[in-house]
């Protein structure tokens, strides 16, 4: 019977599970819910067990203090297994603000301080709670309009009003801008413009003056500027070179092309290079630049009658045209 018994045993110590070698941490917040309110105090209790030769534990929680602010704690041993430990921590906390409050892992660690178990994060929504003695105010802001006594036609009334004011006062200013209106005076012609320039420059008397170089930059603009309306080309800002480039796009012959760039030449050498011409030069080039002028008009005049007679040819040639 003894040896029965012996064999028993020692079929029960080989078949026992043995003791894990790492310790189990579990906890749980005693509230119901996942919210507290500012000021209410909530506790969260963690239970732990580990094996007798892990030797004793100590619970390591770093808890932020401006999330929570810590209130009471409490831990006790509670029965385990044999070769075991096992522990309960009762810890209470205060939210001080509303929002959302954090419960960071907590640990086991021994006394060198190294960490055997951990527990996960939990999260708190904390609300906010109104001052002692005051409720909440649930009555509307403004009482309720009664819409069979909101004044629809006194507000249709002035709608139209308004329309018709805009209205009216959109066809004034439309008529006030009409009459306002002036027609512009056609463009001078540029053969006009440059005699009514020319005159303007002799004026002033340059040459009595003995200030031939500014009469001859004077003279140069004048002349640039009939060239460039009568051809319809750049050339007040261009220089030489380019005007050079687009005189030949013009009804004006060789000889006419040479003659004014030979006056534009001497222009710009008095104008860059520093030449002074004397009196009789700025003579020459004033007649030079008259010239210049009339031969542009009997070109532009003769391209005239001839398209007046081809367009009268054309006109008698068309059937019933003819007189």
């Amino acid at each position: 019977m003894i040896v029965r018994v012996a064999l028993l045993l020692l079929l029960w110590a080989a078949c026992a599970p043995a003791p894990p070698e790492t310790a189990e941490v579990r906890w749980e917040l005693s509230c119901a819910h996942d919210s507290v309110a500012v000021g209410d105090a909530f506790t969260a209790r963690l239970r732990a067990s580990w094996p007798d030769s892990l030797g004793p534990l100590h619970l390591a929680w770093g808890v932020d203090p401006d999330s929570l602010l810590l209130v009471a704690r409490d831990s006790s041993r509670v029965r385990a297994a044999s070769g075991w430990e096992a522990r309960r921590y009762d810890v209470t906390w205060i939210a001080p603000r509303a929002g959302m409050g954090r419960l960071p892992p907590a640990a086991l660690v021994t006394a060198t301080g190294e960490t055997t178990a951990t527990t996960r994060a939990c999260t708190l929504s904390v609300g906010a709670r109104l001052p002692q003695g005051r409720s909440a105010d649930l009555r509307p802001l403004a009482p309720p309009l009664a819409l069979q006594r909101f004044p629809w036609g006194w507000v249709a009334g002035a709608g139209l009003a308004l329309a018709a004011g805009f209205a009216a006062a959109l066809i004034w200013f439309r008529r006030r801008r009409r009459a306002r209106r002036v027609p512009l005076p056609p463009p001078v012609p540029p053969e006009v413009e440059f005699a009514a320039a020319l005159e303007g420059l002799l004026a002033r008397q340059l040459r009595a003056t003995g200030q031939m170089r500014a009469f001859a930059q004077e003279l140069s603009w004048i002349v640039r500027r009939y060239l460039g309306r009568r051809w319809e080309q750049p050339a007040l800002e261009a220089t030489r070179p380019e005007i050079l480039r687009w005189l030949p796009h013009t009804p004006l012959c060789v000889r006419d092309q040479g003659r004014i760039a030979a006056w534009l030449e001497t222009t710009d050498r008095i104008k860059f290079a520093g030449e002074v011409p004397p009196a009789t030069e700025a003579e020459g080039l004033l007649a030079e630049a008259r010239a210049i002028v009339a031969r542009c008009e009997e070109i532009v005049a003769r391209r005239a009658a001839a398209e007046a007679a081809a367009a009268d040819d054309e006109r008698k040639a068309a059937p019933g045209g003819g007189a």
